[in-house]
């Protein structure tokens, strides 16, 4: 089975039908998802401004992102779930669409300097890097409607 195949078989399953083909499907899952990207973000945010100096000063910066684990993590699940819905309700533009792929290979990309960071302390390069993939994964999120 091809993957354009198990796009068709994904986009045809019946919760993705009921987003795609509903009024209010597709946008609900959308604002939803755009709202975790908002909490989620903002988790990702402040830890790496910290190293930068930026923000919250007077906050040791050896351990910047302890209070806002449990926001990253309830984010992130629930980025992953409505994109993961938004992704199943139009899978075959998706799978067609090179800023999709790239957006994919950016999170990927996020992924690897994430675990590369955990196993040393924060510093400005990974921040630097990790906010420079974000921003790039947002523009290629922006590419998606339109390329």
């Amino acid at each position: 089975m091809s993957i354009l195949e198990l796009c068709e078989r994904l986009q045809n399953a019946a919760v993705s039908r009921t987003i795609s083909e509903s009024t209010w499907g597709y946008p609900i899952v959308g604002a939803l998802h755009v709202l975790a990207i908002a909490l989620f973000g903002g988790a990702v945010l402040i830890p790496h401004l910290r190293v930068f100096g930026s923000a919250l000063d007077g906050q040791h910066v050896s351990d910047p992102g302890i209070e806002v684990r449990w926001i990253r993590r309830v984010g992130v699940a629930l980025v992953v779930i409505t994109g993961t819905l938004l992704f199943a309700s139009g899978a075959v533009g998706y799978c067609k669409s090179a800023s999709f792929k790239i957006k994919m290979v950016l999170l990927a990309l996020i992924t690897v300097n994430a675990i590369a960071a955990s196993r040393q302390p924060r510093n400005k390069l990974h921040s630097a890097i990790s906010l420079t993939l974000w921003a790039a994964v947002i523009f290629a999120a922006r590419g998606i409607a339109f390329f």
